[in-house]
């Protein structure tokens, strides 16, 4: 089989560019893995051993492999390696474009998942849901196993809240008494990435699709950790979109719990961000959420005045979908203004 050659041999590159096995060693130890851990059947400690210090090279293979032991993907790789040897710049806009991390059937599943919580589900779709997160927990456990088990039980348990609500002699319940059963439930990725220094784009995600079933002022605490941690990958376009996301996600968290000040703190620092990073992508989403908070805070006309302004820019850019998400948005906002306790709507 091909060895696959990381290292620069020509004698013009830069003798102090960073070695394929110095890096993979910084990223294990930014996730506090020993080798112990990250070793298998398949590649032993005396191989990463060698790897980390230079002494031999790899496969392909078994290289792809190893950064999937510490949940780190090829492109965040070679992109962080490009970036640590001076090759692009930190707020440039790179090509890279893709990500092999990205686990396309299991966001699709979270989607048909939060799809599911909008009508009341039979026990069987329940019970199918025991069957996937038994099947993600089957040893190996993997810690990205884990947090998709994660993922999966936190729609289970919104989805029996909803069936048993559904029940003639079922007592009523508030939304706050839903969000405090399914906040156990991240309790372990929180105490995961509280310990992580630099956060990739396996943080992030995990981070975005779990950030519902976490308490509020954990989030606070977190928000401007998790934007400083990540900041190294501000020109890694899958990571850009993903810290965008959950910028907006925790603003329609806080918005959502009257958190006001906290709601407005982050809309502050997503626009500090935008400024930053001379992104135009995102700022119509920002005008569309500072008005959804102009209107909770008090001043109803002038916050529909500027979430229409938003619309408006969105049918300007031909831009249907979005513009009719925003529209869902307004009316489910307006709806429940005086009532936040009995709905909400999360980005």
């Amino acid at each position: 089989m091909a060895m696959v050659q990381f290292y620069y041999r020509k004698k013009e590159r830069r003798t102090d560019m960073i070695a394929n096995g110095t890096l993979f060693k910084n990223l294990q130890r930014d996730r506090h893995l020993t080798l112990t851990e990250i070793a298998s059947d398949q590649i032993s400690i005396a191989a990463i051993s060698k790897f980390e210090r230079g002494l031999a090279d790899m496969t392909f293979q078994r290289f792809e492999y190893l950064l999937g032991r510490i949940n780190v993907s090829l492109e965040e790789f070679l992109f962080l390696r490009a970036w640590h040897n001076g090759e692009i710049g930190q707020t440039a806009m790179s090509a890279y474009r893709f990500n092999s991390q990205i686990d396309a059937a299991f966001i699709n599943r979270m989607k048909q998942l939060a799809n599911l919580t909008k009508q009341v589900q039979p026990q069987a779709v329940i019970d199918q849901l025991q069957t996937e997160i038994d099947q993600y927990l089957r040893p190996p456990v993997t810690r990205k196993k884990r947090f998709m088990a994660l993922g999966i039980q936190f729609y289970q348990v919104i989805i029996q809240v909803n069936r048993s609500e559904s029940s003639k002699d079922a007592a009523a319940r508030s939304l706050s008494q839903t969000l405090a059963q399914v906040e156990k439930i991240a309790q372990p990725f929180v105490s995961y990435v509280y310990s992580i220094e630099n956060w990739g784009y396996f943080e992030l995600l995990f981070f975005l699709l779990l950030h519902t079933a976490i308490p509020n002022a954990t989030k606070h605490q977190l928000l401007p950790i998790a934007v400083k941690r990540s900041a190294q990958y501000q020109s890694f376009s899958p990571i850009q979109g993903l810290r965008y996301d959950l910028l907006f996600g925790l603003f329609s968290d806080f918005i959502n719990a009257r958190q006001l000040a906290w709601a407005k703190e982050t809309l502050t620092l997503i626009d500090q961000v935008l400024k930053a990073e001379h992104d135009l992508t995102h700022a119509n989403r920002l005008l569309f959420c500072r008005g959804w908070y102009t209107l909770v805070a008090g001043d109803e006309d002038e916050g529909v005045k500027t979430c229409r302004q938003a619309i408006s820019i969105e049918h300007i850019l031909n831009q249907p979908r979005a513009a009719q998400h925003y529209t869902e948005i307004l009316a489910n906002v307006r709806h429940f203004r005086d009532v936040p306790d009995q709905g909400a709507y999360f980005l």
